[in-house]
């Protein structure tokens, strides 16, 4: 199982690699790789590009298709040589072999188990009085609790 931080962030990366692509392309990839099983919401997408991009690991241009906005993300040198390391841990290495499979939802959800568990510890370090902000990830993380609660009634109801 890959326990390292970050994950989601290469699984971004790693989804960028094959082509530039919109965030909307990203989470169908994404549901492709999982099968359905997992599939971030745009809230949560759409920031991790905004981080990763004021981190130079990508770049988004702005294209019009019609009169649509879209903005198109894309790798930059530093996010290859960023992917190019995560592909040099075996952990990860599997996890990509596993989503290209299809076969990834257990250790993906670990995964997730552990960015969790991160988000927890750096939410203690983080000091800020934005309350949107706090608002925000109080319903993301309510409605996530509602996806869990489901899941576990779905599965004690099978048994």
């Amino acid at each position: 199982m890959f326990r390292r931080r970050g994950v989601f962030k290469g699984v971004v990366l790693y989804v960028l690699r094959k082509r530039p692509m919109s965030g909307y392309e990203m989470l169908k990839e994404l549901s492709r790789l999982t099968a359905g099983r997992f599939v971030p919401s745009p809230g949560t997408l759409y920031p991790l590009l905004a981080y990763l991009e004021s981190e130079g690991l990508i770049t988004a241009r702005e294209i019009y298709v019609g009169r649509r906005r879209k903005k198109i993300y894309e790798l930059t040198p530093q996010g290859e040589e960023q992917l190019d390391r995560l592909m040099e841990v075996e952990e990860f290495r599997g996890l990509v072999q596993m989503l290209e499979s299809g076969a990834a939802a257990g250790d993906f959800l670990a995964a997730i188990r552990d960015e969790l568990v991160y988000i927890d510890e750096v939410f203690d370090e983080v000091e800020g009085e934005d309350e949107a902000l706090l608002e925000e990830v109080l319903m993301l993380l309510r409605r996530l609790e509602e996806k869990v609660s489901a899941r576990l009634a779905q599965l004690r109801g099978a048994r």
